[in-house]
């Protein structure tokens, strides 16, 4: 079964890709290798054997037809819509759907994570740039790694519509350990920090 990213360099997409690739999937990414932290990503994941990249959606349907798509997801910014204060997921089970712009939107809660948009205090993951220490201590709040896990076990286990449905009605716990994760994480965009600038 193959999984279609849509905007696999946006740092979710990234770390949805990641996953998916870990658990021996294989991945359709599609998105603009068109800055230096994007092509810094694709180093990290473009040498996997699972893995294909199209910079669009019509040059992935033009070179590659995949009949066992288990799932088509296209990752929405806050900035492009005016749903999710967060962002969103665009589920779809087709490329057709995909490309028609159909499918299950589902809200993104605010999430942290490696890659984030930011600078050394400011996050930009919302409509409103948010200081890094209160994101982290929302209640609302889901490390990337812990909501794409939950996710993707809930997706293989009850499919797009039920999702959809699940999130919608269920308060996400998050039982990582913030204070480790935020020393994680500052580490890593002080190991990055070029490219998280870019």
């Amino acid at each position: 079964m193959v999984y279609i990213i849509d905007s696999c360099f946006h740092w979710v997409g990234f770390h949805l890709v990641q996953h998916l690739l870990t658990e021996g999937k294989e991945v359709i990414g599609i998105d603009r290798v068109e800055d230096s932290k994007r092509e810094n990503l694709y180093f990290y994941i473009g040498r996997n054997s699972r893995f294909q990249h199209f910079n669009s959606i019509q040059e992935m349907d033009r070179h590659c037809h995949q009949e066992h798509i288990e799932a088509a997801i296209r990752i929405e910014d806050s900035a492009l819509d005016d749903e999710g204060e967060f962002g969103g997921m665009l589920l779809c089970e087709s490329v057709e759907t995909l490309m028609e712009g159909k499918g299950e939107r589902l809200d993104l809660p605010p999430l942290y994570g490696e890659w984030m948009p930011r600078n050394e205090s400011v996050v930009y993951i919302g409509k409103e740039p948010i200081l890094f220490e209160e994101l982290i201590q929302r209640e609302d709040a889901s490390y990337i790694e812990d909501f794409l896990a939950r996710f993707l076990s809930d997706l293989t286990e009850r499919g797009i519509a039920a999702v959809k449905e699940v999130y919608r009605m269920e308060k996400l716990a998050d039982t990582s350990d913030r204070e480790k994760i935020y020393s994680q994480l500052q580490n890593h965009y002080q190991r990055h920090q070029q490219f998280y600038e870019d």
